[in-house]
């Protein structure tokens, strides 16, 4: 996309501004600027009048001019073929410095002197748009005799490279909006006012169908001879703008300045309709819009100019699934035009100045504009720096953004239908920025911060799979089963059943007709299975549903071990040991983590001297025990250690981290002799009472029975945070043996 300044100037003030702030504005706000190139005419290029003109008296190709430039009238030989008394041309005058190098003197041709040149475009420097000499009108500006000729032509042309997603900004409209929101300058107000005759456009123009679907037209119709205007030639030149005639011309010209697309016609009938999906345009012609048709240029002629606008997306999936071909007027189409379309059609109208039929034709659909609510907290997390809501209210506006409704964290925004490029908030928060300035935001480091998405569900799966890892890397199987099971066998080895009122009314089998209150009986299934298969190291481990009487769920994981500790090997001699109470126990400390252990008083199929509470953080979580004999005959397998642990209750915290003391332990043991009624569960609560710090951890390393009491040795790891002394150690010590001796027990 190429401006240029004073184009710019009709739509905003700039004249308090720099072209090297617009620039750095235009690339601060994401419109990088990608070439520059100043417009300036050399100084003693003046304006002049051709007073008079003819043919050289000694040549047939040259002629003689007297030109008024001023404060004197010039003679000047001149060669163009177009050059004709009574126009204003650009005069060169003696001492004029021209681009090459070239210097202006007085010189003789053919017998004659000649005090200065005439000049065509390129011969000043200005693009080479037009033959023969530079012929003046006042479409720039009211031309005055003998003035410096750059006050009209010198201008500075700017290259951006707009996005393709950006069609709002492939217009000089487009980039003033803008650098109104980069400048926080407003945009100048146009005030159009023509020549209407009595006339209505109804009397030339007839929609004889109107069965356009997805395209919006506004239609004026005017009269009259078109003339080129010096203006639109020499802007076009300077943007790189090709045009076909001169209709052509001031057509281009208001789409470049207005984004608006623009067709022309010859007036008669027009019919708007909707073949295979495909809005056509027919006037003296046929074609989609966009695809435009030739037109009948003469002199007095009627015409109409036809602003229209088209759905990008549609325009663009219509040209794939037909394979039409495009020009650029597609390319406008498919990026998204601007949607004013009675503005386009006046910009154009006031240019080409000519008498217009009263009235206008209007067939624009109605089109929505999305709504997006935008949170200024989430627009400030987006950016990661709180802007001010009025400032971003404030940039919104000079986008052209709509505010529908504010409230204390909320701004419902209208995004104008030429912001195609505009879905969701995230789009919203890069307009505020690019405009209130990247680098205006502080460096800080790079931080990712991930919201907590997770649930009790994902955390209960995360735990239960950690869980079971855990127990595959301590050489568990996984054995799955049916939550279902059987309702005799549960009441025959003394587990709870659900009430008949709750039980399944229709079972797939009578084997598993009811739901499953415990784990154990199926995981004994499957050791008499293995056993029977010839395994003699079985671990096995199930999780998954069981229920009370009541039907309520809970999660359980339940562990069984049968046969040798180990594999055969040459440590071993090819006899390794059996599975037994502290294996199960040390395997589950690997799974669970620490806990303690207490005496359970009644499991329906546990041994009554080998069955344990497991106690983790204060919970009772489940059971470990070994099998009771009577229910391994059953079962026709030996000795089998079992756990049931109940999942829901089981502690699903994270384990943090603790800091490592690098100050020494100290070990200490004491003997004591404890009564038989005493348990060491005793001992250790009477212990931990104490909540001595430096006291890290203890447990029992020998027991032995002396008749009516029992020797313990129980096992002390201190440690401080500083070196400790001994006599300090010794008072630990002290303590500790103080408070059993009054409970009765004695330092042996």
């Amino acid at each position: 996309m190429i401006v240029t300044r004073k184009w710019l100037e009709e739509f905003i003030d700039l004249s308090d501004i720099s072209t090297e702030i617009i620039i750095d504005t235009l690339n601060r706000i994401g419109q990088e600027v990608e070439g520059y190139k100043k417009i300036e005419i050399p100084q003693n290029v003046v304006i002049g009048e051709v007073v008079e003109c003819e043919k050289h008296p000694n040549a047939d190709k040259l002629n003689l001019c007297k030109v008024n430039v001023g404060d004197e009238v010039l003679q000047i030989v001149c060669g163009a073929s177009n050059v004709e008394a009574g126009q204003f041309v650009v005069v060169a005058k003696i001492g004029a410095i021209l681009p090459g190098g070239f210097k202006i003197k007085k010189a003789k041709l053919r017998g004659i002197e000649s005090f200065g040149m005439i000049c065509a475009a390129r011969e000043v420097g200005l693009p080479d748009f037009h033959d023969g000499i530079l012929v003046l009108d006042n479409s720039l500006g009211e031309l005055k005799i003998g003035e410096y000729a750059g006050i009209y032509f010198n201008d500075e042309i700017i290259e951006l490279g707009v996005t393709a997603n950006r069609g709002d900004c492939f217009s000089i409209k487009g980039i003033a909006r803008e650098l109104s929101a980069g400048l926080n300058k407003d945009l100048k107000n146009f005030d159009f006012s023509f020549e209407e005759m009595p006339e209505g456009i109804g009397r030339v123009v007839n929609i004889i169908k109107n069965e356009a679907k997805k395209s919006s037209h506004y239609i004026r119709a005017f009269e009259g001879k078109i003339n080129r205007k010096l203006k639109i030639d020499y802007r076009l030149a300077l943007v790189e703008v090709e045009s076909k005639d001169v209709f052509d011309s001031y057509i281009k010209y208001s789409m470049h300045a207005t984004g608006v697309l623009l067709v022309g016609g010859n007036i008669g009938e027009i019919e708007l309709e909707n073949e295979n999906g495909i809005d056509i345009f027919k006037c003296y012609g046929k074609y989609l819009v966009g695809i435009r048709n030739e037109i009948n240029i003469e002199e007095n002629k009627k015409y109409i100019i036809n602003a229209n606008y088209i759905d990008p997306k549609y325009v663009s999936e219509v040209v794939f699934l037909n394979n039409l071909k495009t020009d650029e007027y597609f390319y406008r189409a498919s990026r998204g035009s601007d949607t004013n379309l009675k503005f386009g059609a006046n910009y154009f109208l006031n240019e080409i100045n000519l008498p217009l039929f009263s009235g206008d034709i209007d067939l624009q659909i109605e089109l929505k504009e999305k709504i997006i609510n935008v949170n200024i907290e989430e627009i400030n997390e987006i950016i990661g720096f709180e802007i001010e809501e009025k400032e971003i209210v404030e940039i919104l506006k000079k986008l052209s953004f709509e505010i529908v409704n504010i409230d204390d964290e909320n701004i419902k925004v209208k995004i104008p239908l030429f912001r195609s490029d505009i879905e969701n908030i995230q789009d919203i928060a890069e307009e505020v920025l690019r405009v209130y300035g990247i680098d205006k935001i502080p460096n800080r480091p790079l931080e990712f911060v991930e919201k907590d998405r997770t649930n009790k569900t994902i955390e209960n799966i995360d735990f239960i799979r950690e869980i079971k890892l855990k127990s595959v890397s301590n050489g568990f199987y996984e054995a799955i089963h049916f939550v279902f099971d059987n309702k005799e066998r549960l009441q025959k080895y003394g587990f709870e059943v659900l009430d008949d009122n709750l039980d399944l009314l229709n079972p797939i089998a009578n084997e598993l007709n009811t739901l499953r209150t415990t784990l154990l009986l199926q995981l004994l299934d499957d050791i008499k299975f293995n056993k029977a298969n010839g395994y003699k190291r079985i671990y096995l481990f199930s999780q998954g549903s069981v229920y009370n009487k009541k039907r309520e769920e809970f999660r359980k994981i339940a562990f069984v071990v049968n046969g040798f500790a180990d594999y055969e090997n040459p440590k071993n001699h090819g006899k390794p040991n059996k599975v037994d109470f502290k294996f199960i126990v040390d395997k589950l400390s690997q799974v669970v983590g620490d806990f303690e252990l207490v005496e359970n008083d009644y499991h329906p199929i546990a041994h009554p001297y080998q069955n344990a509470k497991i106690i983790k953080d204060g919970k009772n979580i489940g059971v470990v025990a070994k099998l009771h004999p009577k229910i391994a005959k059953d079962f026709d397998i030996d000795d089998t250690y079992f756990a049931e642990i109940n999942l829901d209750i089981l502690s699903k915290e994270k384990k943090e981290a603790k800091d490592i003391i690098k100050f020494p332990k100290v070990t200490r043991d004491l003997s004591l002799v404890v009564d038989k009624n005493i348990s060491y569960l005793e001992v250790k609560k009477i212990i931990d009472n104490l909540n001595i710090k430096e006291l890290r951890e203890f447990y029992p390393i020998d027991i032995y029975d002396l008749g009516d009491n029992n020797s313990l040795t129980i096992r002390f790891i201190i440690q401080a945070n500083k070196t400790l002394q001994e006599n300090e150690i010794n008072d630990i010590m002290e303590k500790i043996l103080k408070s059993l001796e009054e409970k009765g027990i004695k330092l042996r």
